[in-house]
């Protein structure tokens, strides 16, 4: 009885122990097709995942557009010009016949009369790399205005230049000044010194208070023709004269 039972054990072993190389022949015979084909039929057809993903990720993905004036396609914007206020102080007592000579050697400047000489005023819009900013210098334009009134007389006269603007505390910048006689290029000046003996009108114009156009008196050379300047620098000439 014991041997007898004993027997279906062992061939129950004997059938453990060749059902690894059974599934090792299955495995290598597997059909991925024949799988997958029992498979829908079974549970119906897979949907890949990575499919839906895709779909929804090209969708996402298209660039939304852009901004108008952002990105790297916009233009740089270039930096604004900077604004330089000239002003020559002439020892000229009359307005209309510094605007007559001005007019004459056609020179762009406002004319504004005070009482200690006639101003030729003139704002001048400079680009941030051009050399006067670059170097601190008088723009090229400045000095050409004071290079030529300075020849009319023999004291010569002062060139007051402004670079001012807008910052964090207010109103920030220089103002410097510079002597011109005989058509040359003298040694700089206190600009502090010479504001405090001049009139009011000469520091507001510098600050940007008063626009050289709406000073009092103002005169524009520009607007003058030939016949005119010509008259009004010899109605000057002949007051001078005893």
């Amino acid at each position: 009885m014991t041997g007898r039972e004993d027997e279906p054990d062992g061939a129950g072993s004997s059938e453990e122990g060749t059902a690894p190389e059974d599934n090792a022949s299955e495995s290598h015979d597997f059909d991925p097709q024949a799988f997958d084909a029992a498979f829908a039929e079974a549970f119906g057809e897979a949907v890949e995942p990575e499919r839906t993903f895709r779909a929804t990720g090209d969708s996402a993905a298209e660039p939304e557009p852009a901004p108008a004036g952002a990105g790297p396609e916009s233009p740089t914007d270039e930096p604004a010009p900077r604004r330089v206020v000239a002003v020559v102080l002439t020892p000229i007592a009359s307005a209309p016949a510094l605007a007559g000579l001005c007019a004459i050697a056609k020179l762009d400047a406002d004319i504004v009369p005070t009482r200690s000489g006639a101003l030729a005023v003139r704002v001048i819009e400079t680009a941030a790399d051009d050399p006067s900013e670059l170097l601190g210098g008088e723009p090229a334009e400045a000095t050409e205005l004071a290079t030529v009134l300075s020849r009319t007389a023999k004291a010569g006269v002062v060139l007051l230049t402004a670079r001012l603007g807008q910052g964090d505390e207010g109103l920030t910048g220089r103002i410097s000044g510079r002597q011109f006689t005989a058509g040359a290029s003298g040694e700089e000046v206190a600009a502090g010194l010479i504001l405090a003996h001049a009139d009011d009108v000469v520091e507001q114009i510098l600050l940007g208070v008063t626009q050289p156009q709406d000073a009092p008196g103002r005169l524009a050379p520009k607007e003058l023709g030939r016949w005119q300047a010509a008259r009004l620098l010899g109605k000057a000439t002949r007051r001078k004269r005893p």
